[in-house]
């Protein structure tokens, strides 16, 4: 490059007002170039930062927005769906619910009965048990009648033996008398 000549006066280097002026200049030249560097190196650390936050809150936004947007179609077609239905079905509900009034009227009725019937039934316990332990005394006696059945089992034993006895005998006595009369009925005319 070529330099073009300054017809200005330069100033003259005995003057020391006007050698802080380049100075200053060139220290103000630095500070910017620094400030201008930090500026840049601080701009980009940001930008490492600020970027992927805002692609990261958009993603979300527009997510969240896809949310809101079914959940409302969802819920609109919820409330077309089930609206109708559950009118329908609330009134049979109120008509079933007094029946089911009615049949827990009855029930309590009938569980009242069934109260004293139970403490009926508890009564006829007790009096049962007092008669057990009545049976249960008289069960006491029970060797004794046992013994007294097995005498007479053994009682009937001699008699059948007696009486097989008498049979015996009397076939015997039937045979001795038969051959006499048979011989005398031969010569009876009848």
């Amino acid at each position: 490059m070529t330099e073009k000549k300054d017809n200005t006066k330069k100033p003259s280097p005995t003057n020391p007002g006007n050698d802080s002026e380049p100075e200053a200049l060139a220290n103000l030249e630095k500070a910017l170039t620094h400030f201008a560097q930090t500026f840049e190196s601080s701009a980009r650390r940001w930008e490492r930062m600020v970027y992927p936050a805002i692609v990261v809150f958009g993603i979300m936004g527009i997510s969240g927005f896809w949310l809101i947007y079914s959940l409302t179609s969802d819920v609109h077609e919820l409330a077309r769906n089930v609206d109708p239905k559950m009118e329908r079905n609330l009134a049979r509900m109120s008509e079933n619910l007094s029946s089911l009034s009615e049949n827990v009227g009855i029930m309590t009725g009938e569980v009242s009965e069934m109260k004293a019937h139970i403490a009926h039934l508890d009564s006829s316990i007790v009096v049962m048990q007092e008669d057990m332990s009545n049976i249960s005394t008289k069960l006491d006696t029970l060797p004794h009648l046992l013994f007294n059945i097995s005498e007479m089992n053994q009682s009937m034993k001699a008699m059948t033996a007696n009486t097989a006895f008498m049979s015996r005998d009397m076939g015997v006595m039937n045979q001795n008398v038969g051959r006499p009369m048979s011989f005398m009925n031969e010569f009876a005319p009848w």
